[in-house]
């Protein structure tokens, strides 16, 4: 005996409202972990903790290679990071933190230990490094890099090898073109944190192959002015000039094909905010698929928290939560 019309209507209105409501409750499930995320990022993880629970992390060698993974197997999808250039490298306890709420955001986090960066030490070995991570990861995953680490992280991410497999490129504080961001670092203000131009050039004593081209690059780092800079630069011997190349992403635009999630704080006094809009610009001109979120939250890596009162919420603690949002929105949906 076949259903009357009344419970056939009755039967669609009911799968109707319970799918609606399982909707509802996945946009609810998903609006709390971005919001809970966003604070594990700046640095209150209680409440992402106490939902999610501890955290599988582990240190395996890959062909010398120590990397530090976050989550397990049934994880719904991969991230590469590479840290900065800097001495605590992925132990860093802001890198480890953001690396633990990847993770319990549902991605599977590998956070490979570049040890030449560490010391302070950029050179065009480390693309490939970082390509060797992600191919032993075995799939499609994304990459996200911070501040001068961008630069062999967005060459790997062109490399031939693995450009079709990676799913997005996220980049925080990072730089387009080397050749300006060392104008910056040479001419520019002296940063309150970070590293300088001394620091740099003692820990790359290999730029230049000869006495004679390592003069030429101590006395690029000693120019007053950036047009003194850029003259130099220009004049600076080939293999030098190749150098810096390996490690510029404005080098590498055309062989990119994942879509570009770069974040910038706004007044950062180490690499200037306008790099990432440069590297926006250009690449929406390729027809790249870019979001440039530009915060006021961040200098360069350090956050930035003014007195919190009635003309502050409204100028900056708001609007700030609703860039951040957006952007750990963007990156929790390839997770």
């Amino acid at each position: 005996m076949s259903a009357t019309p009344s419970k056939k209507k009755r039967k669609i209105v009911w799968l109707a409202v319970f799918s609606l409501a399982i909707v509802l409750l996945l946009l609810v499930r998903h609006t709390l972990l971005v919001g809970f995320l966003a604070l594990k990022i700046i640095g209150d993880p209680a409440a992402l903790d106490a939902w999610k629970g501890p955290v599988v992390h582990r240190t395996i060698e890959q062909a010398g290679l120590p990397i530090d993974v976050y989550g397990n197997d049934e994880s719904r999808s991969a991230i590469l990071i590479v840290h900065g250039v800097n001495p605590t490298g992925k132990n860093s306890l802001d890198l480890v933190r953001i690396s633990e709420g990847l993770a319990q955001s549902g991605f599977e986090v590998f956070v490979p230990d570049l040890a030449e960066m560490r010391k302070l030490h950029l050179t065009p070995a480390e693309p490939g490094n970082i390509k060797k991570t992600f191919q032993f990861i075995g799939h499609d995953a994304g990459i996200a890099c911070f501040s001068y680490g961008c630069g062999p992280a967005i060459a790997a991410a062109a490399d031939p090898g693995i450009r079709d497999h990676v799913r997005f490129i996220l980049a925080f504080g990072g730089y387009f073109d080397i050749g300006e961001a060392l104008e910056f670092l040479v001419t520019g203000p002296e940063p309150p944190v970070a590293w300088a131009k001394s620091d740099y050039l003692e820990a790359n004593p290999d730029l230049g192959a000869t006495a004679a081209e390592r003069r030429q690059v101590m006395n690029l780092f000693a120019s007053a002015t950036p047009e003194e800079f850029r003259t130099r630069f220009r004049k600076l011997p080939g293999s030098v000039q190749s150098w810096l190349k390996a490690i510029s992403p404005s080098n590498y635009l055309p062989q990119l094909r994942a879509p570009l999630i770069l974040v910038h704080g706004l007044e950062d006094p180490v690499i200037p905010s306008q790099q990432s809009v440069e590297f926006a610009q250009a690449a929406r001109a390729r027809g790249l698929e870019c979001s440039l979120t530009l915060l006021r939250l961040y200098g360069h890596v350090n956050q930035v928290w003014p007195p919190v009162g009635v003309s502050s919420l409204g100028r900056f603690y708001i609007p700030e939560a609703g860039r951040l949002l957006g952007v750990v929105n963007r990156l929790t949906a390839y997770s």
